[in-house]
């Protein structure tokens, strides 16, 4: 049986003090407490025909965080790293001139690289063999520059 649940019958059915409700439970009096003032307050009656998962979802209702800094928009942040001279420092700076209860620096960049790393596109490309080449021109340009360096020292 829930703790919940037997600290509630027994205080309404025995009728036994905090402490004894304690003792038989192998709790504290203060959580004894706690239990039967968040049963008050939720106006929970006994015997109640509840489910344990309804009773403490009465109980313990989940609490409402108003205080949590809104997240940045990763989609925009990505989009804008691709562009010339931006960096994390700017964009986390442009989020904190907008709020400035938001998240710190360090936080920022941890969830860009998570999102980063769940959002690792790819792209796969068919081709037969032979049918066309692909070549970088920059390291193409880059060796043959090396090797005409090196062919006007030898």
């Amino acid at each position: 049986m829930l703790k919940a649940r037997e600290i509630l019958r027994l205080k309404h059915d025995l009728g036994l003090s905090l402490r004894e409700i304690g003792n038989s439970c192998n709790c504290g009096k203060s959580t004894v407490s706690e239990v039967l003032e968040r049963a008050e307050r939720a106006k929970i009656v006994w015997p109640t025909e509840m489910s344990d998962k309804q009773l403490m979802s009465l109980l313990y209702p989940p609490v409402e965080n108003k205080n949590s800094p809104p997240e940045p928009d990763m989609d925009y942040i990505f989009c804008e790293m691709k562009k010339k001279s931006v960096t994390l420092m700017l964009l986390w700076e442009e989020y904190k001139a907008k709020y400035p209860d938001g998240i710190m620096y360090t936080q920022f960049c941890k969830r860009y690289r998570n999102f980063k790393k769940g959002n690792d596109i790819t792209l796969h490309k068919e081709h037969k063999a032979g049918e066309e080449v692909e070549v970088d021109w920059a390291k193409w340009k880059a060796f043959h520059l090396a090797q005409y360096v090196k062919s006007l020292y030898m």
